[in-house]
Formats: C-alpha cells, structure tokens, sequence
C-alpha cells in the first residue's frame, strides 16, 4: 500500500479527533464511576487503551509526516488496543446499570470482558502466525464493532430515558459516522484528500459525541436550557 507526502498541518490535525473523543469517554467513565465504582475503574482502563490507540495511530501519521518512514507498529497497534478497549467500557456501563452501588465486585466487573478480550487476541494471534494474510485483523474488528455498538445503544438508552434526544441523535451519528469511516479506513492508495474528509468528518463527530457525554453527566444543566429536554 501506498501513502501521500502528508503535510504536518494534517497529521498535528489527527490528534484533535483522538482528544475529543477522549473527552468524551473520560466523562463516561465518570458518570459511570459515580454509580459503581468497581465498573468505574474498568471503563478508566478501557478508555486508556482506546486513547492509546488513537494517539499510537496518529503518531504513525506524524512520523510518516516527519520522516517519511512507515512505522507499521504504529498503525497496527489501533484494534488490538481497541477491541479489549471498547469491551471494557461497554461492559463497565453495561452493569452500572444493573448493579448500583460503590462496592460492586471487582470480580464481576473485570472477569466477563477479560475474558472476551483475552480469547480475541489470543484467537488473532493465532491467525497472525499460521495466516500470511490480515485475517487476524478483521476478528478484532468484529469485537470492536459490536463493543462499540453495544456501547452506543447503552449510551443511547441513557439519554432517552434523560429525555435528551439531542445527546441520543449524538450518539447515534456518532455511531453511523464510525462506520462510514471504517470503509473510508479499508480503501486501498487513498488520495490526500480522502485522507483530509476523512479526519474532518472524523473531528465533527466526536465533537459530536464529547458534547453528548458533557450532556449525559449534567443532565442538569442541560434541562435549564430550552429546547434540549
């Protein structure tokens, strides 16, 4: 695969998206946290990873930028981060919403998506050693996927029973663009500018979705505003 000369302005521009989208998760894991603690800490450690991945992944950008050297480390870091990533955060709010309290188990916290987390990688290794092709790639994908849209309908759920369907077209545009751009991602020589879309598009939806998770842990802010309820 071939890559374009990207400008600096462009791979600097990469970690916008990979901030807001952070933002947006670490109020997340709050809400979470101020239900049940044992969940809170999982879904810190979920949005860890998936912040690493996004900063390793526009790192590659930067070097590639920079340099001129492809470091495939980088760019291949992205899914084997975020499919135990997104599990962790989807579990954790998951069972915020079924088990309140601060001394939830750590137990049942942690076991179920370690367990799922650790059978994907341990399943796409495998494929990685005996396999020539990127087969190993797509089951990581297929984990990320349904983490992500597990996560999305819960955090869809939270904000219709808000009231907020603002935050809830938020979440679901978020969603949608998430899997737009994963077709943009599995384009094959994209040009400079499909790359530019790409991160644009990319920008305004996770601005999208770090406003409706500000609006999901203040829900009483947002009620004094009219129109938003």
């Amino acid at each position: 695969m071939t890559y374009p000369d990207f400008p600096l302005v462009m791979a600097l521009q990469n970690y916008m998206p990979v901030a807001l989208s952070a933002l947006g998760l670490i109020w997340i894991a709050q809400m979470i946290r101020a239900t049940h603690a044992a969940a809170g800490r999982l879904a810190f450690a979920g949005v860890a990873l998936v912040v690493l991945a996004g900063i390793l992944k526009a790192s590659w950008k930067l070097v590639m930028s920079v340099a001129r050297v492809d470091a495939p480390l980088l760019s291949q870091s992205l899914f084997p981060l975020i499919a135990p990533g997104f599990t962790f955060v989807a579990w954790a709010l998951f069972l915020s919403k079924q088990v309140r309290g601060r001394n939830g188990s750590n137990a049942v916290a942690w076991l179920p998506p370690a367990l799922i987390s650790a059978s994907a990688l341990l399943f796409a290794l495998a494929l990685a050693v005996t396999r020539p092709d990127r087969t190993w790639v797509f089951v990581l994908i297929g984990v990320a996927t349904v983490a992500n849209v597990a996560l999305a309908t819960l955090l869809i759920h939270s904000a219709l029973r808000q009231r907020n369907g603002l935050a809830a077209g938020l979440f679901t545009l978020n969603l949608v663009v998430t899997f737009a751009l994963s077709g943009i991602a599995g384009m094959p020589n994209k040009s400079l500018e499909v790359h530019w879309i790409e991160q644009i598009i990319s920008t305004i939806s996770n601005a999208g979705f770090a406003w409706a998770a500000w609006m999901l842990i203040h829900p009483k802010s947002v009620a004094l505003q009219p129109g938003l309820t």
